[in-house]
């Protein structure tokens, strides 16, 4: 951020500092920030190609690169996240996996009930217990379940949107109507897919929550794995 000390250069003041400061580059444009503490966004043009910088109004010098390279691993993430990393068929893939998610999730919820005497006990982590990794499996599942369902069903909806966009228009054809019918519930979806409420609590607590498939994966694969484990010893400690 800039030393927001002393006159902030504006206008043909800032232009020329701009121009000055990159002589070899034609600066196609740039916009000031929002707020006055806020760098310049200069678009920088070069043997035809284009570089975006960032640039200090204050002490008029260049303060690097607008696409820093903790914003390109963001972008990354998002693109490992929204496509797999695949362009033209990455989304589509992961709506599929999407949709083989609902079937773990609901088949996972059918499977969970552990009969009345003991459903209570699956709700938590009992410190005395011998099998944490399952009531763990088990706790999470249930807690966020309906998470968990949501994030299918959007991951669905974003990498094959035409059915829902589809019934909507066979429910409303006037597709100019500023509210059409489903928007409230699916606008509800997707903010809950990102977690885009309760502020910067709000995303962390996302943060947290997103780290709820992998753990079910982990703690999944090593309840089955003691399954197996004793299924073995038993069938070997019957052999002759």
């Amino acid at each position: 951020m800039p030393d927001a000390t002393g006159a902030r250069a504006e206008g043909d003041v800032l232009a020329a500092a701009i121009n000055d400061a990159y002589p070899d580059y034609e600066v196609v444009r740039f916009r000031e920030g929002r707020f006055p503490q806020r760098p310049v966004n200069v678009l920088l043009s070069r043997d035809g190609e284009e570089e975006g910088r960032l640039f200090d109004p204050y002490a008029l010098e260049d303060m690097g690169s607008d696409f820093p390279p903790i914003v390109a691993f963001v972008e990354w993430l998002v693109f490992l996240h929204d496509d797999l990393l695949v362009y033209g068929g990455g989304r589509q893939v992961n709506g599929i996996l999407g949709g083989l998610m609902i079937i773990v999730v609901i088949t996972g919820m059918i499977i969970w009930w552990p009969g009345k005497r003991w459903w209570k006990q699956s709700l938590y982590v009992p410190l005395s217990s011998r099998r944490k990794i399952w009531h763990l499996h088990s706790a999470i599942g249930f807690w966020l379940c309906l998470l968990l369902l949501n994030w299918g069903l959007t991951s669905l909806y974003f990498a094959f949107p035409g059915p829902v966009e589809d019934l909507r228009d066979w429910l409303d054809s006037d597709v100019t109507d500023f509210v059409r019918p489903g928007d409230g519930l699916l606008n509800f979806l997707v903010d809950a897919h990102f977690g885009r409420f309760g502020g910067v609590w709000g995303r962390m607590t996302w943060v947290i929550f997103g780290l709820a498939p992998a753990v079910l994966f982990l703690t999944g694969f090593w309840v089955w794995l003691q399954r197996r484990r004793r299924r073995a010893a038993a069938l070997a400690s019957q052999q002759p």
